[in-house]
């Protein structure tokens, strides 16, 4: 399931990235050709790979070597799929005839939900083909039909998450936010709070989304009950897992909040262990609430976003210091930008599947490993958790060595818990060793994170913004020479340049061609109020930024308005405007603040000099 995952990311991260421009790469039929060729040969490809294993499994081969190669084909072919989906996306630009779809450009939902479908479809192909070699794997008696409806099933839930947070992103299009909530801050408060409700109470949904039904009542299902009672651990059901028929022999927890906590056990599972042996495997799934795994595992999803946000910025303006990138990202055809969104989107993998893969795979090891401590040590000895693992092993095909990055292996496992038994010092030692290791990675990733955030606000940063925006616009007023606002916008990065008679110039063209544009007025009017002599010119300033603010009252422009009274000498005029400006804009807060305290000792000496 964790691997899935990071597959799903990786799908959803290459299909949201990509540019489709406003031109296709190719025509409506040879796209479609190709595209069906391109799935036709992974068809091709997964057939041959799972029919060489049941070839294999003919020939006798050991269950337990199938096995392994089985999983292993599973994640290769899941890889290939990735590669095959990068293809229709990058190469054929399928995402510029996805557009025609009714409100696939407005709804981020069913953009993405198209992109998914697409590799959902070549997943299922490759279940498809696996189904003969699985079946011979697990002795199973489940039919095609159950065996695909259990991985849609499965894979429907992994997927809910992002669903039901898109969904959410989609319906705040049309609510009015404050200027809080439209705030950097407001919105990172805001799908904190999201992330908190959906962790709470999505197992509620999950569950029905599975088909869970409640354990009957029974012997079997008194004795667990008993058993979490004893130890003071409470659930809102014991509950059958349909997972693949619930043939397969497994069990899971889910859930925070007692009443929506949920201890899922698949038929299979029941029918292999004995009552003891389900008690032990109970008391891993405890293990993983008492020790706050679920908690943990967010923070590390949280403290990723979070350094990935403040690293995007910089990435993207470190890339745009090529030529030759940021020629591709001015083009307006789909070669050009697929090539931008590919070469952007490379760092952003690499940094994703390192973090995932290897540094939360660690984690997740042994956080797994941890839960095992916990129902040894609340068992009292690990006989019953290890033959429940051995038999497991038995039943999915002699899987004792199989490997896995989220996962110690079963012998692993088994060989821990003896050790750990004769030697109690290891149990403390392992938690050690992972508060030890948690702490180094998020004070890294804090680090990281402050770092990033003060790089991006150095000089050397700013310089290179300005210099990125005065060649971007530079372009554009080239492609479009009757557009004011890019002349407006050139004009302001200019004057960020200190390149200010140049500003001036392009400024004034700008007037000539619209006299009543907001962001032309502002920022001539700000070039006025803050430039040195010759172009120093306060009530050419104070004029001009009057007559921006009356079209549109931005905060910007109460800012410039402000500072246009303040170089006339009109202090409480300018005070006033700027705690407009300050109500206006609470994200710019410690700037305006600054201003406020400049424009106030102004009023106070102005006040004192007239008093003498």
């Amino acid at each position: 399931m964790y691997s899935q995952l990071i597959y799903f990311i990786v799908a959803l991260m290459l299909f949201s990235i990509q540019q489709p421009g406003h031109k296709a790469s190719f025509p409506p039929l040879p796209t479609f050709l190709a595209a069906m060729g391109i799935v036709l040969l992974y068809t091709s490809l997964c057939r041959a790979a799972f029919r060489r294993l049941l070839f294999a499994a003919w020939q006798d081969a050991p269950r337990s070597a199938l096995s392994y190669r089985y999983h292993r084909m599973q994640s290769r072919l899941s890889i290939v799929a990735l590669g095959v989906f990068a293809l229709l996306v990058y190469f054929l630009n399928i995402k510029f005839y996805l557009q025609l779809i009714p409100g696939f450009q407005k709804f981020l939902t069913l953009s993405e939900t198209s992109g998914l479908a697409i590799y959902l479809l070549l997943l299922g192909i490759m279940w498809f083909f696996s189904y003969p070699v699985y079946r011979h794997i697990t002795r199973s008696e489940l039919g095609i039909t159950e065996f695909m409806k259990g991985q849609f099933s499965l894979q429907a839930a992994i997927l809910f998450p992002w669903f039901f947070l898109s969904g959410l992103l989609d319906l705040s299009e049309f609510v009015e936010a404050t200027s809080f909530l439209k705030s950097d801050s407001g919105q990172g408060v805001s799908l904190l709070i999201i992330l908190l409700t959906f962790i709470l109470f999505a197992p509620f949904f999950i569950v029905r989304l599975w088909g869970c039904r409640p354990l009957p009542q029974s012997p079997l299902r008194k004795e667990l009950e008993d058993f979490i009672h004893a130890h003071r651990f409470k659930i809102g059901n014991f509950l059958h897992w349909p997972l693949l028929g619930g043939e397969m022999p497994t069990a899971g927890i889910m859930g925070i909040l007692p009443r929506l906590r949920y201890i899922l056990i698949t038929r299979g599972l029941i029918s292999l262990l004995s009552i003891d042996e389900l008690k032990a495997v109970v008391a891993h799934e405890m293990g993983h609430v008492r020790r706050h795994h679920l908690l943990f595992y967010l923070l590390f999803f949280l403290s990723y976003s979070v350094m990935l946000y403040s690293l995007s910025d910089l990435l993207l303006l470190a890339l745009f210091r090529s030529d030759a990138f940021l020629r591709w990202a001015l083009k307006d055809d789909a070669i050009h930008l697929t090539l931008f969104s590919a070469v952007y989107s490379i760092p952003i993998l690499v940094l994703m599947v390192v973090y995932f893969r290897y540094i939360f795979g660690f984690f997740l090891r042994n956080s797994e490993r941890r839960a095992d401590l916990y129902a040894m040590q609340l068992l009292g000895h690990p006989f019953t958790l290890i033959t429940s693992l051995q038999k497991i092993a038995v039943q999915s095909g002699h899987i004792e060595d199989l490997p896995s990055w989220h996962h110690f292996s079963i012998r692993q496992r088994v060989e821990f818990h003896l050790r750990s038994h004769e030697d109690p010092t290891l149990i403390t030692r392992h938690h050690r060793k992972l508060y030890g290791m948690a702490a180094l990675l998020f004070t890294t990733m804090a680090a990281i994170t402050f770092g990033a955030g003060h790089v991006e606000d150095s000089s050397l940063v700013k310089n290179w913004r300005a210099e990125l925006q005065v060649e971007v616009l530079t372009e554009e007023i080239l492609r479009k020479p009757e557009n004011p606002e890019f002349y407006a916008a050139y004009g302001g990065a200019l004057l960020e340049k200190g390149r200010i008679a140049e500003a001036e110039t392009v400024l004034l063209k700008a007037m000539e061609k619209s006299p009543r544009n907001p962001t032309v007025l502002n920022n001539l009017a700000w070039l006025y109020a803050t430039s040195p002599p010759p172009h120093f010119n306060p009530a050419r300033a104070l004029e001009l930024a009057l007559a921006a603010v009356a079209l549109e009252p931005a905060p910007h422009a109460l800012d410039t308005l402000a500072e246009a009274y303040h170089v006339t000498g009109h202090h409480r005029e300018a005070l006033q405007t700027i705690e407009r400006a300050l109500a206006a804009d609470p994200e710019n807060k410690a700037y305006f603040q600054g201003q406020r305290e400049k424009f106030l000792r102004a009023l106070e000496s102005s006040q004192k000099t007239k008093a003498e």
